[in-house]
């Protein structure tokens, strides 16, 4: 028989009060199962319930997850993921070293892009998150919006290669680096269509380039050929994220609003 999840939370915490429960909730620090709960779910038997230890604040960044070796953010958009050759102080991967004596990228989301990263604590967690990088294996999912009607979905398969102003471009042979990503419309119209991508590889700009080749280029993204926008950013944002615990080996899974 399926139980409430206060009511679970009660036995495990016989002295907190209800409320108190509700803000673990709130605040997502309740695991059930793989999926962190946001409000107060019936749990199936034998489903497990975890609590998890309070995160630290990150001013101005949403933490959706963290434990003793990775953490979960949700990064804004306009800030750089880590540092750069003209950027090194003002990054996310530098906010989160004042909170954590030892943190490490594993994956990267350029400036304009918002939503949900991963970055490791400990080496251990350092090393398994870059081989599930490495193999493809982590599940990557954006939404954006893109100038013009397109429809249907696919795979794109491009060669792309950076030239001397760091532009990404696909090549015309087989020279530059194999990006594969996964296309599905959602919503279709005259002048805008919103699109469901899933990477399979991670390459830098990797969706706005090849939105951008096939004439399609993503609402607000002047470097790659977007026109005029009634949005103040780029329309891309990374939705969500699942991976298995380097440590623990359970299947983590984590989304961030599309704010547009």
């Amino acid at each position: 028989m399926n139980a409430h999840l206060l009511d679970i939370l009660s036995s495990k915490l016989p002295d907190s009060s209800k409320n108190s429960l509700r803000e673990l909730i709130k605040h997502r620090r309740v695991l059930v199962g793989d999926c962190l709960a946001t409000h107060n779910i019936e749990v199936p038997p034998n489903q497990e319930v975890t609590i998890l230890p309070k995160r630290k604040l990150i001013e101005g960044v949403t933490s959706l997850y963290a434990d003793d070796h990775l953490v979960v953010v949700d990064k804004p958009e306009g800030l750089l993921s880590v540092a750069t050759d003209f950027e090194e102080k003002k990054t996310l991967h530098a906010m989160l070293k004042k909170a954590y004596p030892s943190v490490w990228p594993v994956q990267r989301l350029d400036r304009e892009t918002s939503g949900v990263m991963v970055y490791a604590i400990s080496f251990a967690a350092k090393e398994d998150l870059k081989k599930q990088f490495m193999q493809h294996t982590i599940y990557r999912e954006y939404e954006a919006l893109v100038e013009g009607e397109f429809s249907g979905k696919g795979t794109w398969k491009h060669r792309l290669y950076e030239d001397s102003s760091y532009f990404m471009k696909v090549s015309p042979n087989e020279d530059g680096e194999l990006a594969i990503t996964h296309y599905q419309v959602i919503e279709a119209k005259r002048k805008v269509s919103r699109v469901r991508f899933v990477l399979e590889t991670g390459k830098k700009n990797q969706i706005r380039v090849q939105t951008s080749y096939q004439g399609h280029p993503i609402i607000g993204d002047k470097k790659y050929g977007s026109g005029p926008s009634f949005l103040k950013r780029l329309a891309l944002h990374a939705h969500k994220l699942e991976f298995v615990h380097p440590i623990t080996k359970k299947k983590l899974s984590f989304t961030s609003p599309v704010p547009f």
